[in-house]
């Protein structure tokens, strides 16, 4: 599948060594944009609901990377500057999948192309000095038998209700737990789930941490704080090295993670249709 869009051109990934260049083209900046990276390394070359394009300049050098995750477009570009804004919008638009995520530089540009799309900023934060002290912890790996308690949590929760279908978001966390890319994390009590976070993603070396989640029943006890050092100490102990997010409009997060040695690293943009 091609797609003629201005001066470039897009090509459905098929072969592995397109995702070798993929990966060399992203480089040192992979910790910048985890999500894509991550998705990349697991299923660049394609499933039924992943599907990556290399954009090419005329010269064929590669200017960009889209990939559809689910109902998620991800892009990235080491030119921020000069990608053509009217291109990305339009291919993007043509896909009319509900949320979008790139880099915080581009995602600036594109404010004014998405009025139609909540937008918001996230920190990548490195997370590789968390989770180190060998300590006794509240929390557990979780089972499978809990995804289902999880998603419960998550789509009680405002941020979740606006970005995800709920069938959709099941199915993400099911997928990857079969698919060893994804572990959860929890916290039980009274013989339930009340408190739970993830990995977004796996690949070797690294881990995107996620999803941290406390029933409001139980909160203001330390259980966010205890079952995400408890996700950084299990990955830590396997040499895996961790980013996290963080909104930007969350500020005792932010100062909260610094305060145990996360720093921000990066930033993201999303862009979820309203």
């Amino acid at each position: 599948m091609n797609i003629q869009e201005n001066c470039y051109m897009l090509n459905k990934v098929l072969k592995s060594a397109e995702i070798d260049e993929i990966i060399d083209y992203i480089g040192d900046n992979f910790k910048a944009v985890p999500y894509l990276y991550v998705n990349v390394l697991k299923y660049g070359s394609g499933t039924d609901s992943v599907t990556t394009w290399i954009d090419r300049n005329e010269n064929g050098n590669m200017e960009g990377v889209y990939l559809l995750y689910y109902d998620c477009i991800h892009f990235y570009t080491n030119n921020m500057d000069i990608y053509p804004a009217k291109q990305l919008t339009e291919f993007v638009r043509s896909t009319n999948h509900r949320v979008i995520m790139l880099q915080g530089g581009i995602g600036d540009r594109l404010d004014n192309y998405f009025s139609d799309y909540y937008s918001e900023r996230n920190h990548v934060i490195d997370m590789d000095k968390v989770g180190l002290e060998d300590r006794e912890y509240r929390s557990q790996i979780a089972g499978r038998e809990d995804i289902s308690q999880i998603v419960d949590l998550l789509m009680a929760d405002s941020e979740y209700i606006n970005v995800y279908d709920r069938k959709i978001l099941s199915e993400q966390l099911y997928d990857r737990y079969d698919g060893d890319f994804s572990r959860y994390f929890v916290i039980k009590m009274d013989g339930k789930v009340v408190a739970a976070c993830s990995t977004y993603g796996e690949v070797p070396g690294l881990a995107l941490i996620g999803g941290v989640i406390v029933h409001p029943d139980y909160r203001c006890r330390g259980l966010a704080s205890d079952v995400e050092n408890f996700a950084c100490h299990i990955l830590a102990c396997e040499g895996i090295s961790r980013v996290g997010f963080v909104n930007f409009h969350n500020k005792v997060s932010l100062a909260l993670h610094e305060k145990i040695g996360a720093s921000s690293i990066a930033t993201l943009a999303k862009f979820v249709r309203k």
